[in-house]
């Protein structure tokens, strides 16, 4: 098998990429006039045509090129300590290598490859702290069953360390009004997020404060919250886990904003994935702590929690039950305007199940669940296996 190497900087680095690469059989593919959308995230490539994004552009080619790869790197500039939108783009849309059904690989549950594991490795210019891009890769490359590569920096980084920014003063005090942002590329009609955030703000409203929803998947709205973003006073963003961090779209939509503000600001987060053990989270948190102070905000915590895949498919009275918790939630934090309360730190649940409580899990629950998720693509529709390699 052969290394692949997508680069979005263009063909000026080529040399560059061939001499910090030295394997024997490669392919480097230019990215950056491709037309390569950002992945919604719809799940039809898991359940409706297993392995086939549902997207058609650019980017099919790339996947038919990954089922013939080992090694994968790929070659992005940096904003915020982390990839820039173009670079966590390609990975978001790799999904399709990967099946909806999860098994225990590692002492973790993980989704089962499509068709074989997939080293990970990066080659980064930029602002960006080293220890973090090699934890990304590390973390990105186990869940597609793969190992890391490592993380290179292309050139002399000359910018400061987005760890070494100063951290702006925590603003203390009630949230009466709370602008939010659903950070999800999925429609709202079929954002679990969107579904997670309408029970947060019943809890805001029982506790008397106001709120504003943007969504950014749909870009009319992205001028118009801009301009709320510069002006509001407490700022909550909501969004799902993509491969370890904030999706693609959504760092777009921050690349777009700028560094000063019209007054101080708290900015929380509200991040939420179909995983349930806490350390699944913990590098996006990471990347979330420091990303309030590059728009002069002060940071309000993240709260995290797990089990939210499929909340939009459920029956009424059991999405009631699963979302019911953000009510809560909400109450607390119109009342403190902040995350920074042991009422968020415990709201994650467990940090990391037992091993005999995974080992339970993979046994018992997870052939439930796997079941589950092939009736579910059979009511969508699908007539193939779940493991289908339509590539091969």
């Amino acid at each position: 098998m052969k290394t692949l190497v997508l680069n979005t900087l263009g063909n000026d680095y080529t040399e560059q990429i061939k001499a910090l690469i030295k394997d024997k059989e490669i392919e480097i593919v230019d990215t950056s006039g491709m037309k390569i959308a950002h992945c919604m995230g719809c799940n039809q490539c898991w359940l409706k045509m297993p392995g086939i994004c549902a997207i058609k552009d650019d980017y099919e080619e790339i996947i038919k090129k990954l089922v013939e790869t080992e090694n994968l790197w790929i070659v992005s500039d940096t904003r915020f300590g982390f990839l820039d939108y173009k670079g966590k783009r390609l990975m978001d849309r790799i999904m399709p290598m990967m099946n909806m059904t999860i098994v225990l690989r590692d002492g973790r549950m993980r989704h089962e490859e499509r068709y074989h594991p997939l080293n990970i490795g990066l080659l980064y210019k930029g602002d960006a702290d080293q220890a973090i891009m090699e934890d990304w890769c590390k973390r990105t490359a186990a869940k597609i069953g793969g190992h890391s590569l490592g993380a290179i920096a292309l050139g002399i980084n000359a910018k400061q360390s987005v760890g070494e920014r100063e951290a702006m003063p925590v603003i203390t005090g009630r949230a009466k009004h709370v602008f939010i942002i659903n950070g999800s590329p999925r429609v709202a009609k079929f954002s679990n997020t969107d579904k997670i955030i309408h029970s947060f703000v019943k809890g805001l409203e029982e506790a008397g404060s106001t709120w504003e929803l943007h969504n950014l998947s749909s870009r009319k709205e992205w001028e118009t919250a801009r301009e709320a973003f510069l002006t509001n006073k407490h700022i909550l963003i909501a969004f799902p886990l993509y491969v370890e961090c904030m999706p693609s779209m959504m760092l777009e939509f921050l690349e777009t904003l700028p560094s000063e503000r019209k007054q101080p600001a708290l900015l929380s987060f509200l991040l939420h994935g179909g995983m349930e053990e806490g350390n699944e989270f913990r590098f996006c948190e990471r990347i979330l702590q420091e990303l309030p102070a590059q728009f002069g905000c002060s940071y309000g915590g993240t709260l995290i929690h797990g089990g939210s895949f499929g909340i939009r498919t459920r029956e009424d009275a059991v999405k009631a039950k699963i979302v019911a918790p953000y009510e809560k939630m909400g109450r607390l934090f119109a009342q403190n305007g902040n995350f920074l309360i042991p009422e968020a730190k415990k709201f994650t649940g467990p940090e990391q199940y037992p091993w005999l409580v995974r080992k339970m899990v993979s046994l018992l629950f997870l052939k439930k669940v796997n079941k589950g998720f092939e009736d579910f693509a059979k009511s969508w529709g699908c007539t193939r296996p779940l493991d289908d390699k339509p590539y091969n």
